[in-house]
């Protein structure tokens, strides 16, 4: 969805009008989730999507008479049959509702402070507050700042507040009427792969193609090399792993895939004194109780070693780099998702 904002961001600052398109309620199986999103361009192009076919059509359509109409928002339902869905070419059906909202330049201010919010990594979560016979508004909630841009009972602003620390997920609240779709805008997670051999070239394209952003490093040029990594954002070549993991995050992931023992020893103690969301070393379980004591004796606990994946990646009987990237990402995606260790 970031690209999204940027692209409104853009068209506001030249003095356009877009027509800001979101799913904000769906059942079934229809073909994008409850948060997904898309921009109608005042020149009838796209940016993102909310499902494809007659969804999208239907919506591209609509936006064209709103960008040159007086009405300010239209809610579209769709009921996607499986007869309906497969005439379309589409393999799924289902029920969505997508809420089309007209931005002008007045809304620029707000779509740049969700990016500034992002930047600052703070997380998030935009507000989408529907009424009966209101103009639908936009507002933002984050965990450093609370509520801005609206106001809601107190209720809602507890509730909201409880379930947006927990879920990635977008959700609705409802009271007397009142409606509040809530969708976490969350950064993309970066990969941050230490070591550039074989295991890491294969994690690099299983992740980037699973949405993750990814940094490989390493102190063997020829490995940590741009054209082997086409799909990285960043390729370091390294003087030495001596503090190469600085300051981070819950959205920054990390796996050690050095070329030796003492290197992933002195990776995984770098990586313990950060926040970072996923931690995870190849090896086996000796190697690992190796790794384990040494960092034990120089003053780290269980605590901090219970935070490490170690053998690294999902119990799928990995055996091949390509094998064994996919079982790291599966098991990346599953702590993305929240889901129980």
């Amino acid at each position: 969805m970031n690209d999204i904002f940027q692209s409104v961001i853009e068209v506001l600052q030249q003095g356009q009008e877009a027509v800001f398109c979101g799913i904000v309620d769906s059942s079934g199986s229809a073909p994008r989730t409850s948060g997904a999103r898309m921009l109608v361009l005042p020149d009838g192009s796209i940016r993102g999507s909310v499902g494809g076919g007659p969804v999208e059509g239907a919506c591209q359509a609509k936006a064209k008479k709103l960008l040159h109409g007086n009405e300010t928002h239209f809610l579209l339902s769709f009921d996607l049959t499986s007869v309906k869905a497969a005439d379309a070419g589409m393999v799924c059906g289902g029920a969505v509702k997508v809420l089309l909202q007209r931005v002008t330049v007045k809304h620029l201010t707000f779509f740049e402070e969700i990016e500034r919010l992002q930047r600052e990594r703070e997380r998030p979560v935009l507000l989408t507050v529907m009424q009966s016979e209101q103009v639908p508004a936009l507002a933002v909630w984050t965990a450093r700042d609370g509520l801005a841009g609206v106001n809601l009972p107190e209720t809602l602003t507890t509730e909201l507040a409880r379930k947006a620390v927990k879920t990635r997920q977008s959700f609705s609240l409802e009271e007397d009427g009142l409606r509040v779709f809530a969708e976490p805008i969350i950064a993309p997670t970066v990969l941050h792969l230490v070591g550039a051999g074989h295991v890491a070239l294969a994690a690099a394209k299983v992740a980037a193609f699973s949405g993750f952003e990814v940094v490989v490093m390493d102190d063997r040029s020829e490995f940590a090399d741009a054209v082997r990594y086409p799909e990285a954002r960043e390729v370091r070549v390294l003087e030495n792993f001596e503090a190469c993991l600085n300051d981070l995050g819950s959205d920054d992931y990390v796996v050690i895939v050095t070329r030796g023992h003492m290197h992933d020893r002195d990776v995984l103690a770098q990586a313990l004194r950060t926040r970072a969301g996923y931690i995870g070393m190849i090896g086996s379980r000796s190697k690992r109780d190796a790794v384990y004591r040494s960092l034990l004796e120089s003053g780290y606990t269980e605590q901090d070693l219970a935070r490490v994946h170690c053998p690294i990646g999902l119990p799928i009987g990995a055996d091949t780099p390509e094998e064994i990237a996919v079982s790291i990402v599966g098991e990346m995606i599953g702590v993305r998702a929240g889901l129980p260790a």
